[in-house]
């Protein structure tokens, strides 16, 4: 699943996967408000899951959206 996330991440952010790790502040990418939120809306469509407003503001690294996928599926 992390791989996916990182794989997306790094599409959106347009820099390599390999300069990414789960715990990359996403924020600190260079990319802007509307990038981050494709990035969200396209690992929804990936993991058919839907993020609320308060889940998404607490979103900062690929490992908070792996938990926050985890946490769907529990």
């Amino acid at each position: 699943m992390i791989e996916k996330i990182l794989q997306t991440i790094a599409t959106y952010a347009k820099i390599d996967i390999k300069l990414l790790t789960p715990e990359t502040n996403i924020l600190e990418l260079d990319v802007d408000s509307l990038c981050i939120l494709k990035i969200i809306m396209d690992i929804e469509g990936i993991f058919n899951v839907r993020f609320d407003d308060e889940e998404i503001v607490e979103i900062r690294t690929a490992k908070d959206i792996e938990n926050a996928i985890l946490k769907k599926y529990a």
